[in-house]
């Protein structure tokens, strides 16, 4: 059983540490004022880059590797899309899916496989499950209401949380 190179698990450990960053700061920023609407774009971009690189290191499971490429092409959709690139709404649908479902499958196979072990496994997954909820609030599947801004900062600090089990586990080896 080969797991995820150390080296491959911290470097998509820092791009979601600032992936989570540039969402917190983007969800509270508001809340004094401030709107940086690039923020949520280098976020959802450093998701790419952390699922790219988990991929890339997942070893063991072609399933694993064909979730998180999914995942990652499902944000890097959306990331398109943010830009202000002219993306046909069924392709931002199937973007936000692919991410959503990417995610989440990627996750938890690389729990399941033991690829990923301990608080960050768990972690992980559960930061999948909130982004799933905050991608498919996102397409318009339903509504998240008041909740959304709470959705919103869960989602940034459970990508930095995620990001920092990551490094972690890299000092601890």
């Amino acid at each position: 059983m080969a797991a995820i190179s150390r080296s491959r698990r911290a470097t998509a450990g820092i791009a979601f540490i600032v992936a989570g960053a540039a969402l917190l700061l983007a969800a509270l920023l508001p809340f004094v004022g401030v709107s940086v609407p690039w923020l949520s774009l280098i976020g959802f971009a450093a998701i790419t880059v952390g699922l790219v690189i988990l991929a890339l290191g997942a070893v063991n499971s072609v399933v694993t590797k064909i979730a998180l490429f999914a995942g990652a092409l499902g944000w890097a959709i959306i990331v398109l899309a943010s830009v202000g690139i002219a993306v046909p709404a069924p392709v931002n649908t199937i973007g936000v899916v692919l991410a959503a479902l990417g995610t989440l499958v990627g996750a938890i196979v690389l729990y399941t496989g033991r690829e990923i072990v301990n608080s960050s496994a768990i972690v992980f997954v559960i930061t999948a499950i909130v982004a799933a909820l905050f991608l498919l609030a996102r397409v318009g599947l339903f509504s998240l209401g008041q909740f959304g801004a709470v959705v919103t900062i869960a989602l940034g600090v459970g990508f930095l949380i995620t990001g920092v089990f990551f490094r972690q586990s890299e000092r601890k080896r």
